[in-house]
C-alpha cells in the first residue's frame, strides 16, 4: 500500500528497512507490520495530507529535537536512530527501557511527572507523543519491574492513560549498542502483539514466545501436537501446569495460587506427566512444557 503513494509523491523514498538517518526534510511512515517504510518530503505535504497519513500509517520518530530540551537526550536520539556519534557518557554500561503511552496526554505534564518518578541515574528521552525511552546508567540500584509498575500506576492515576514498558539489557556503549537496541525494538514490537497482557516485558520474558514465532510450523506441529491434544481435552490442566511453572515448580505455592488442595495439584501434575511423557519437575521438562503452554495459548487466542 505504501508503494502506491509513489504515484502521488514521486519524490518519496521507499525501503524495506528502518531508516537509519532522519532529516528535517522528510517525514517517515510505516505500515502496521513495520516491514515497509516511506519518507515523503515535508514540502510536498499539506497539513491535511500529513494528518491523513498519520491516521492511515504510523509516523516514525523524526529528527525534530523540540521534544527533548536536554542536549544529552538529543545525543542519544542521534546515536540510536540516526547513526550519530557516541553520546557523552559517565559510565561504561547502560540499558534502554522502552515505554509506550496508550492514550493521549499532556506532553509537558507527562515529562514533569517522569522527572519526579525516575531515579537520578536515569534519563528520559521522548520520541513522540506516545513513545519514549528511559536511558538507565549501570548502578547499584536498578529499576526493577516493581518500581516500573508503581510508575505505571501513578501515570494511569494522574493522566488516565495506560503505559507499557520493555526492559532492555545492560550493555557496553559502543558502535554495536544501537544494533542491539534495534533487536530490542523488534522484540518490544512483537511483545505488544503477543499473548501476554502484562504491562512490563523484557528480553527475558519476550524471548521464548519470540523464538516460537520463528520456529517452522512443521517443527511446532511435531513438538507440540501431543501437549496441544492434552490441553484441549482438559482445559483446567493448562492452568495448573502454567501456575506450577510460574511458581518455580513449587506444589504448595501453586496450590495457594489456584486455591486448590495440594494433593489436587500433585494429581494434575502427575496426570500431565503421564499423558505427555514430559517430566516438568526437571528443568528441561519445565522448559519444554512452558513453550508448549505459550504455543497453545497463541493458537487459541480469540479471533479478532
Amino acid at each position: 500500500m505504501l508503494t502506491s503513494l509513489l504515484l502521488k509523491y514521486p519524490n518519496a523514498a521507499i525501503q524495506k528497512h528502518y531508516p537509519t538517518v532522519h532529516t528535517s526534510k522528510k517525514i517517515w511512515f510505516t505500515d502496521e507490520h513495520e516491514n515497509e517504510f516511506i519518507g515523503i518530503d515535508s514540502s510536498d505535504l499539506s497539513r491535511e495530507e500529513t494528518e491523513l497519513l498519520r491516521c492511515l500509517f504510523k509516523e516514525l520518530p523524526s529528527g525534530n529535537k523540540r521534544l527533548n530540551e536536554s542536549p544529552l537526550a538529543n545525543e542519544w536520539v542521534d546515536f540510536l536512530f540516526e547513526n550519530g556519534p557516541l553520546p557523552s557518557l559517565r559510565s561504561i554500561e547502560y540499558r534502554v527501557i522502552q515505554f509506550t503511552i496508550h492514550e493521549e496526554t499532556d506532553m509537558h505534564l507527562l515529562k514533569e511527572a517522569f522527572s519526579h518518578l525516575l531515579p537520578h541515574h536515569t534519563m528520559l528521552v521522548m520520541l513522540n507523543e506516545y513513545e519514549g525511552l528511559i536511558i538507565e546508567e549501570s548502578n547499584e540500584i536498578q529499576l526493577d519491574a516493581e518500581q516500573l509498575r508503581s510508575i505505571s500506576h501513578v501515570i494511569e492515576s494522574d493522566f488516565f492513560a495506560s503505559i507499557s514498558f520493555f526492559i532492555g539489557q545492560f550493555q557496553q556503549v559502543d558502535p554495536g549498542f544501537s544494533k542491539s537496541f534495534n533487536y530490542e525494538r523488534i522484540m518490544n514490537k512483537y511483545s505488544k502483539s503477543s499473548i501476554r497482557a502484562n504491562s512490563i516485558e523484557s528480553v527475558v520474558t519476550a524471548l521464548p514466545s519470540y523464538m516460537l514465532k520463528h520456529l517452522p510450523i512443521e517443527w511446532k506441529e511435531y513438538i507440540f501436537s501431543k501437549t496441544s491434544q492434552v490441553f484441549s481435552e482438559d482445559k483446567e490442566l493448562i492452568q495448573t501446569v502454567k501456575a506450577f511453572l510460574e511458581n518455580q515448580s513449587n506444589i504448595s505455592q501453586t496450590a495457594k495460587t489456584l486455591y486448590m488442595h495440594r494433593n489436587s495439584v500433585q494429581y494434575r501434575i502427575e496426570k500431565f506427566i503421564e499423558k505427555t511423557m514430559i517430566d516438568i519437575k526437571t528443568f528441561e521438562g519445565a522448559l519444554l512444557a512452558y513453550l508448549a503452554v505459550l504455543e497453545y495459548e497463541s493458537d487459541n487466542l480469540p479471533k479478532k
